[in-house]
């Protein structure tokens, strides 16, 4: 396990943050990465993983189920043994004991340079001289972003609010913020008055050298999580009125309601494991995506990484992955617009070809992310060094100058 450096050893940061092509391993002798929750498993996840495989670092995390965990890093939980560990069964109870718990951490206090991912282990309080980068995926999305569409209640709002209010003095800690698209950077700039100069834009990490075009198929494919803020429901109904084929893809608690409701053009196959995911997405005719204001979105990615076509909401980061007419359509998130998006794609198709859809996907490659994470970890450790005056020889300086002029 990686601990701070003591002695000579803290000498091999002095030429930190030269940029990526001089980082050597003794760069990163002392780094941790500590996340959120490991009680799913997605993009956040993913994200956390690397960042534990790019800096050999050890991984902490708070709340945990060992079969979302990987394999191949050291992994530490903080809370698991506590015995209030029960809370992470609900996400309120959850989020108050990070607000309470997070805050005093000793093990993370070994490390000359913490790496956070995700916003729940961000109350905690670092020492004087430790670097700290936060890997943002997004601000808290009902306090900030999404307030206006979900704050209907009294309740909602009076969570925000505190959220808003008692959370803000913490954000401020870090030496730097590493933001998933242009669009987070400009929420943690707008929401919590983070200097620009303070915030890096890194994207996730997508596999994409995994994904390729297939031999064409006659449908279209969604797939994602079936909770509403997917808005899989629209889509589906755009297709009742179509003679066009659609697979639907993945799991969650709209399953009933949309099978319900799904014509015989559309076919729910559920979840699907990586390999099929790979092979429809390189197959089908075009993805189709309608999740509400994405901070990013792996999955329109993985679709461009397998020369596949995208026909995207515009809104969120998704208006900005797909160039109109040249890698897909955009559309509004109702069925009525999604049909248009369908027929302009039917009768224009796009100008790009597959392989070079294909290329466009590499700005989201794992090797980009590892090369902007390295940089990004350079500056803030360099930026964060405190840098002394020396006042002795100073003035020494200043009294030879003046007796050089007395003798003029």
């Amino acid at each position: 396990m990686n601990r701070k450096k003591s002695g000579d050893d803290e000498n091999l940061d002095e030429t930190a943050g030269a940029g990526p092509g001089s980082v050597d391993a003794e760069d990163f002798e002392s780094v941790a990465v500590a996340h959120g929750n490991y009680l799913e498993r997605g993009g956040a996840e993913r994200v956390s993983d690397e960042l534990a495989r790019l800096f050999d670092a050890p991984l902490y995390y708070g709340f945990g189920d060992p079969d979302y965990l990987p394999t191949d890093v050291e992994t530490t939980s903080l809370f698991n043994d506590s015995p209030v560990s029960f809370l992470k069964r609900n996400v309120l109870t959850r989020d108050l004991y990070y607000a309470w718990a997070a805050q005093r951490l000793p093990e993370l206090t070994e490390y000359d340079t913490l790496v956070l991912s995700k916003n729940e282990l961000s109350w905690y309080v670092p020492e004087d001289e430790q670097t700290l980068v936060h890997y943002i995926h997004s601000t808290p999305r009902t306090p900030y972003d999404l307030f206006q569409q979900r704050a209907e209640s009294p309740i909602t709002r009076l969570y925000s609010f505190l959220a808003r209010t008692v959370f803000l003095p913490n954000t401020n800690y870090p030496d730097r913020f590493v933001a998933n698209s242009e669009l987070v950077a400009r929420r943690v700039q707008r929401y919590w008055g983070v200097p620009e100069k303070k915030v890096s834009v890194v994207y996730p990490p997508v596999p994409v050298e995994e994904y390729g075009p297939r031999e064409q198929a006659d449908y279209y494919l969604t797939y994602s999580r079936l909770i509403p803020e997917k808005r899989i429901g629209a889509i589906v109904d755009a297709f009742s009125e179509l003679d066009a084929r659609l697979v639907v893809g993945g799991a969650g608690r709209e399953r009933d309601d949309l099978e319900s409701r799904a014509p015989e053009n559309v076919n729910l196959v559920g979840y699907m494991n990586e390999s099929e995911k790979k092979r429809r997405l390189g197959e089908a005719k075009a993805l189709v995506f309608n999740a509400m204001n994405e901070d990013f979105g792996m999955i329109p990615v993985e679709a461009f990484a397998s020369g596949t076509p995208v026909l995207g909401v515009a809104e969120g980061y998704t208006k900005y992955q797909v160039r109109d007419g040249e890698n897909g359509y955009t559309h509004n998130p109702d069925p009525a617009s999604i049909r248009e998006s369908l027929a302009r794609f039917e009768q224009e198709g796009v100008a790009w070809s597959p392989a070079q859809i294909e290329a466009y996907a590499q700005r989201y490659s794992a090797a980009a992310f590892r090369e902007g994470m390295r940089e990004a970890v350079l500056r803030a450790r360099k930026d964060s060094q405190i840098r002394v005056p020396d006042v002795e020889a100073k003035r020494i300086f200043h009294s030879r100058t003046e007796e050089s002029d007395g003798h003029k």
